[in-house]
Parts: structure tokens; C-alpha cells; sequence
């Protein structure tokens, strides 16, 4: 008997206040699970809760790991800000929380490459998580965002056992082109498949795209969605994975294998500051005022005054509590 893993997407509108995400992902999960093809590990989208933060655990992990429970499933919900002792006032990681079936918190992953200057509120993690689904005898590599544009981080998941690399996001309208033969990349060149989940409709100051995908490890288009709210259960054949590492990709490439033969040099490894390239690239810019002031010598937003949003988190806050205490 071959291994199969259903994956379940929630492509889903993304608002400030996280009362309406729950509600959109407590129904559309529900409506997953009526069908006779059920997913068995469900992904949501990035920032479904980014505007009320929360310990981990807490609360709103216990509604999430209730859901889990309830349905028998895997379950990465979406992302939350995460609120930690050890991080300064004002800051917060941008983090993935993990459900098993018994809805236990299995594991969080915290996103490594906040896309700066635009998440500056953000601190980055520093722990590649990849999880066990002991049933399917595989394990799935976690990220977020704009870790993908960073093939380290895939790599690494890979080298770590990951046989399905799953990405959740919020990637603006402008950025689908550009990104979008990024998840190809990434799952040709790791021999996975590569699983990403959009937000779509218009969320703060961008649209959101949608367009979330599953690519094989041969580098094939599954299934993509469009730019609306959607719902879909694709399954995964698991076994192309191994066979595509043992054999390689339709039988010609050998990726995984290669990297171990030619077990290239990586002189900065240990210490990436140290390559050359650095010494002349500038200071990235830390968030909106540095950004505009850095571009504006170049004649980019010389133009125009920025407006700050106006958002009311004692409101977002207030139905979140009422929401959690039902």
C-alpha cells in the first residue's frame, strides 16, 4: 500500500479583527471535513491573528488544539504574533503553532526572515521545525512567508527529513509574478513537494493574491487556486518523494543525492557577515522611515506623505476575549 496525505487549504480573507479569521476558519474547516475526500493535516494562512497577540500556549491555542481534537487532524491554523518574556516591549515573533490529531501542541515555528522594513515589529526565529505525521511515515518542513525566498532555509528542511515543505503567507499582488517560479525552484531542487497558502482580498495597506499552489517533487503544477476564498483538499502520492530522491527526478536528476557526492565548500557558513559582498552593500533598512529615507537619494518616494492606520486593538482585543470565553 502506497502512503497518501490529504492536505487541506484554507485560502482565506485575512481582517484586523481575529474574532472574524476564527469564525472563517471554524466554518470552512468544518465544510473540509463534511467531504467525503477529508483532508487529514489542514493549513491556514499567515497573520490570521496579528493584531492581537498571545502567549504560546495560551488561549488561543487551546480554540485551536480544540479543533484539532475535534476533527482527528493535523492543523497549522495560520500565524499569530507570538508575545514572549524574553522579547523587548512592542516586539513579537511571527509564529506557526502546530496541532497532532489528540490536539496537542506539537510544535511552533517561528518565521525566520520577516520581510523587512514592512514587519519591524517582528523578531526572527532560529530553529528550522520540521514535524513527524507518524501514520504516513513522513515528516513536513514549516515556513512562512519569505523564508522561501531563501533557499537555506529549504534546504536545511530537507537535510532534516522533510518530504513536503509548507509555506504560509500573505504575499501582496505585486510580488506573484516575481514569486511565483520560486515555489518550482524549491520543490525541484529538494526532490518535496511544496505546499503555499495565500490570503486574498485587501489587507491593510496591499491586495493579497491568493493563487495558493502545490507543486510535486518533479517540479509539476497539482493545483493552484484563484483570487477568491477557496477551499481544497489535494492529495499527496509521498512515495514520489522517496522515489524521486532514490532514482531521481523522472529518473535524470539526482538533487539530493548530488549534494551529498559533491558535498560542495560553504566557506561562510559558520559566518555569513564575513563574505566580501558585504563590505560594500549598505544597512538594510529597519522599518518604514529608514526605508524611505535610504530610497529617496535614488528618487524613489520623494513624493507624498505616508498616512499611519488606524487601528483599534482595545476593540480587537475585547472580541477576541469574548470570542475565547464563550
Amino acid at each position: 500500500m502506497g502512503r497518501f496525505l490529504n492536505v487541506g487549504i484554507i485560502q482565506m480573507p485575512v481582517s484586523k479583527d481575529t474574532v472574524e479569521n476564527l469564525r472563517f476558519i471554524e466554518e470552512k474547516l468544518a465544510a473540509l471535513m463534511s467531504g467525503y475526500h477529508k483532508p487529514e493535516l489542514v493549513l491556514g494562512v499567515e497573520c490570521m491573528e496579528c493584531f492581537t497577540p498571545e502567549y504560546i500556549p495560551g488561549p488561543m491555542t487551546e480554540y485551536f488544539g480544540s479543533l484539532a481534537k475535534k476533527y482527528g487532524i493535523y492543523f497549522i491554523p495560520g500565524t499569530m504574533f507570538e508575545k514572549h518574556d524574553e522579547l523587548p516591549e512592542g516586539k513579537f515573533y511571527n509564529t506557526a503553532p502546530i496541532f497532532n490529531p489528540k490536539g496537542e501542541l506539537i510544535d511552533t515555528y517561528r518565521k525566520m526572515a520577516p520581510w523587512r522594513p514592512s514587519e519591524d515589529i517582528t523578531v526572527p526565529g532560529n530553529k528550522y521545525v520540521v514535524f513527524d505525521i507518524p501514520e504516513k511515515n513522513t515528516k513536513i518542513g514549516v515556513q512562512i512567508c519569505y523564508d522561501l525566498n531563501f533557499p537555506e532555509i529549504s534546504r536545511n528542511e530537507t537535510l532534516m527529513g522533510a518530504e513536503v515543505l509548507v509555506k504560509l503567507t500573505m504575499d501582496p499582488q505585486e510580488l506573484y509574478l516575481l514569486n511565483k517560479p520560486v515555489h518550482f525552484t524549491r520543490a525541484l531542487e529538494n526532490q518535496a513537494y511544496l505546499v503555499s497558502t495565500n490570503g486574498v482580498g485587501f489587507f491593510n495597506n496591499v491586495h493579497l493574491y491568493g493563487n495558493s499552489l502545490v507543486v510535486s517533487p518533479e517540479g509539476n503544477l497539482l493545483w493552484e487556486a484563484g483570487q477568491e476564498p477557496t477551499i481544497a483538499t489535494v492529495t499527496l502520492d509521498l512515495d514520489l518523494v522517496e522515489r524521486s530522491r532514490q532514482y531521481g527526478t523522472m529518473f535524470l536528476d539526482h538533487y539530493v543525492q548530488h549534494l551529498r557526492d559533491y558535498n560542495f565548500p560553504m566557506p561562510f557558513a559558520d559566518d555569513v557577515t564575513k563574505a566580501p559582498i558585504y563590505e560594500k552593500l549598505r544597512k538594510t533598512p529597519a522599518d518604514t522611515a529608514e526605508y524611505e529615507a535610504d530610497v529617496k537619494p535614488v528618487g524613489v518616494c520623494e513624493i507624498g506623505n505616508l498616512v499611519p492606520e488606524d487601528v483599534d486593538l482595545e476593540v480587537y482585543e475585547k472580541n477576541l476575549r469574548e470570542f475565547l470565553n464563550k
